[in-house]
């Protein structure tokens, strides 16, 4: 008991104190980090209102279709990449090169560097690349996943032209416990996790970290070669070292959070390539801290974000040996007043730099940007109305000021039971920094791409035994100036603002829930339809036009149901993706492929702490399949985690 006890008066002292020390510029180039995540406190309803759209309404309330992952199916995938839940319960499709390989987001047919992720409202994507690699980011490390297909620039600014995937990393409610979790699978894959944290009535700390290797040496069918080979040169590992702190006290709080990544991987290729040998590696520092207070009535939220980034990639056949220094250095000041009378105001103010230091480029490259936002929410609660207007002005060095309004609207037809939503935007998509300073190719006299998007759809809550929601979103958006890289007249590749798209769809979602004793059933389902093709010619006999883009499927749908018996829980989940095509003329094209997985896990609480064991197989049926061309995913595969809760 004696020990206990003292263990909770050090906890906070320590974790602040390690979270100070390696925030120091010493450590940090070094490349150690922790992170400190939000206290649970009266300023945020985390668990009732989203993030993802800058509107602080209840998701039902929102102007448009919001998909939460809580923590609760975040922990059903204590081994995965947020890549793998984001492909079994939401829309985006992900452009997975298999094990170790690269994972990025299509959403509504867009590119990869269309949607924007974001870790508690800051950027990630790429400088370089424009993209993020969802392969890298382990579920365990956040509380919630908000993925959003209708999020305007008029909220995050610009690079959500196919929507946001918001990462939070704040965890409400109080938790002290240490959490270990250890997992083994097939292919030589190993997982360990570690999470301890502790809350009190002022302040919160928590430190976990998560180290993951797998030798990935998988067997498959060659369709080059037409016999099973196995998947060699493929080995990778990676740690992580998240953690988080914050302080409330009277009516403000103050937060700070940092995050460590350090991965290194081999790099097969394509199952066309033979013998590579390319190997590449990534060490990311990310912090974010802030202080929210009152002034007057007026609630500010002052926060600040840096990014220091090191990649390397080498591949010794082409003698090609590639390293960037990405950095951001980011501030914003997010504002609110209490509503008075039918207006909640609210805006914000924000500002930075991003620089790129590499070979690949003439000079070291930097861009400044400044951003102003007003996003009030104008409510008529007698006829049960939501109105979001937004306008949003973002400068970049190179290229000017860019407008983006939006106007959302939520009318609740039937109180509690039937919402019809829609939103209108114009939304815009900055060059990456290999768009304009690639040498040699780069353009700097690029434009950002611009897009102009509408939706609307409902959501419908009855009164019915078994149905929890149904919910239907209608979408089209027509995108100009996009970026396309071609060869020019001397054989060199460069981008130039030429594309035009056209892309419209239907997303569809069906949860049910029902108990029967202590059988408890959730079914969650989902159903889309994408259309997205090239408007016209990009160049002198183009043959796009008219067909869909590539690697984007028209039809996909997917099933998760879960069945609780007490302790016991036991998870299927069921993905169908429709026909892709690998070159924009259709004359290739990968045939359509069904995923099932199967999960039991089992929770035992022995002398006071909570024990757990999961069994996973991946692939039952066997699949042998292809998400890109000429890289091969593998069979049928399994993992157990056991995992132990231990209170203090």
């Amino acid at each position: 008991m004696l020990l206990r006890i003292r263990f909770r008066r050090l906890f906070p002292a320590l974790a602040i104190l390690l979270i100070f020390i390696f925030s120091c510029p010493a450590f940090t180039a070094w490349g150690f980090s922790i992170s400190f995540q939000d206290p649970a406190d009266t300023l945020y309803l985390d668990e009732v209102l989203i993030q993802s759209t800058r509107i602080r309404e209840p998701i039902h309330f929102q102007p448009v279709d919001v998909r939460k992952i809580d923590s609760t199916l975040l922990a059903q995938f204590d081994s995965r990449s947020v890549a793998e839940i984001l492909s079994r319960h939401s829309g985006l499709f992900i452009r997975d090169n298999g094990p170790g390989g690269l994972s990025t987001l299509s959403q509504r047919g867009l590119s990869p560097g269309q949607t924007e992720v974001l870790w508690e409202g800051f950027p990630v994507n790429s400088l370089s690349l424009g993209l993020s690699d969802l392969s890298l980011i382990p579920a365990l490390l956040f509380q919630s996943v908000e993925v959003s297909p209708g999020t305007p620039s008029s909220a995050t600014g610009g690079g959500s032209l196919g929507g946001t995937v918001w990462l939070s990393s704040h965890r409400s409610g109080r938790n002290n416990r240490i959490n270990m979790i250890q997992s083994v699978g097939a292919y030589g894959t190993r997982n360990s996790r570690l999470h301890a944290g502790y809350t009190s009535d002022t302040w919160t700390a928590s430190l976990q970290g998560n180290y993951h290797s797998a030798q990935n040496d998988f067997r498959y069918f060659n369709r080059a070669t037409n016999r099973y080979e196995y998947r060699e040169h493929n080995s990778g590992r990676s740690g992580h070292l998240m953690g988080s702190a914050g302080y409330r006290f009277a009516s403000s709080r103050a937060y700070t959070s940092l995050w460590y990544l350090d991965h290194q991987q081999e790099i097969p290729g394509s199952v066309l390539t033979g013998s590579a040998r390319a190997e590449q590696s990534n060490q990311t520092f990310r912090w974010l801290g802030g202080l929210e207070a009152g002034l007057g009535q007026w609630k500010l939220d002052v926060r600040g974000f840096l990014e220091h980034d090191r990649f390397h990639y080498e591949d010794p056949v082409p003698d090609i040996d590639s390293r960037f220094l990405l950095k951001r250095q980011l501030m914003e000041v997010n504002f609110r007043r209490p509503s008075t009378g039918y207006i909640l105001w609210q805006g914000g103010l924000s500002g930075g730099m991003e620089e790129a230091e590499t070979g690949n480029y003439a000079d070291q490259q930097q861009r400044r940007l400044l951003g102003i936002r007003l996003n009030p929410d104008i409510r008529y609660p007698s006829r049960r109305l939501r109105f979001t207007p937004a306008v949003r002005m973002d400068a970049f060095t190179g290229f000017g000021w860019v407008l983006s309004p939006s106007l959302g609207a939520n009318w609740e037809v039937f109180k509690e039971r039937f919402f019809l939503k829609g939103m209108l935007s114009r939304d815009f998509n900055p060059p990456s920094f290999n768009d304009l300073y690639w040498a040699p190719g780069g353009n700097p006299n690029l434009k950002p791409e611009q897009s102009l998007r509408a939706e609307g759809g409902f959501s419908w809550l009855p009164v019915l035994q078994w149905i929890d929601e149904l919910r239907l979103t209608v979408y089209r958006i027509r995108l100009h100036q996009g970026i396309y890289w071609f060869p020019q007249n001397n054989g060199i590749w460069s981008p130039a603002n030429v594309e035009e798209v056209k892309a419209h769809g239907i997303e569809a979602g069906l949860e049910l829930h029902h108990q029967i004793g202590r059988i408890e059933l959730r079914w969650d389902s989902g159903l889309d339809r994408r259309i997205a093709e090239i408007a016209s010619e990009r160049f002198p006999g183009d043959k796009a036009p008219g067909h869909q883009m590539r690697y984007v499927p028209e039809w996909a749908y997917r099933s998760n149901l879960d069945i609780r018996i007490s302790s016991l829980m036991m998870a299927i989940s069921y993905r169908w993706t429709g026909q892709r095509y690998v070159n924009e003329d259709h004359t290739t094209g990968l045939e359509p492929f069904q995923v099932l997985d199967l999960a039991a896990s089992m929770k035992q609480s022995i002398g006071g702490q909570v024990w757990h064991v999961r069994l996973t197989v991946n692939n039952v049926l066997g699949e042998t399949y292809e998400v890109i061309q000429w890289y091969p995913m593998p069979g049928r595969h399994f993992t157990i985690s056991l995992g132990a809760g231990i209170p203090y």
